[in-house]
């Protein structure tokens, strides 16, 4: 079971990292398209006073869409081919660093101990909410 779940999440790192990563810089390069054109509009006069290039509207949309598209693809391959291949090279030995650097400065521990604390105090504030709810509802049942 451990080993099916280990999979499924490797499986969701591999394909969220890059579709999400292209996603998202594909979205920003519609802030490009801006940067470099404009359509005709009542600021700029229809075209008369900008400073930018002016193309029509449909151009625009689908000019932003296909450079969105174009740009989120090649980060999305450059993600999935480039990067991951360097981090599951490097990844292994910077564990090892981290963690015996960890055990050499005794911060392991640290960790551990702030979860029982959370946990602690998250059973504190549930059991005190209980509480203040069961006297609001004696308190206003008796009316």
């Amino acid at each position: 079971m451990k080993n099916f779940l280990k999979k499924i999440l490797n499986y969701l790192y591999n394909s969220l990292t890059g579709n999400f990563l292209g996603f998202l810089i594909g979205t920003a390069a519609t802030g490009l398209m801006s940067h470099y054109f404009t359509t005709k509009s009542i600021r700029n006069l229809w075209g008369l006073t900008a400073k930018k290039k002016v193309l029509d509207k449909d151009t625009y949309s689908n000019l932003e869409w296909i450079i969105s598209i174009i740009i989120g693809f090649i980060v999305f391959e450059l993600i999935t081919k480039v990067v991951k291949k360097k981090l599951d090279e490097k990844l292994p030995i910077y564990k090892v660093r981290f963690i015996s650097w960890m055990t050499r400065n005794k911060i392991h521990y640290k960790p551990r101990k702030t979860k029982i604390l959370l946990n602690e105090k998250s059973v504190a504030m549930y059991s005190s909410m209980h509480a203040g709810t069961k006297s609001a509802i004696e308190r206003n049942s008796k009316k």
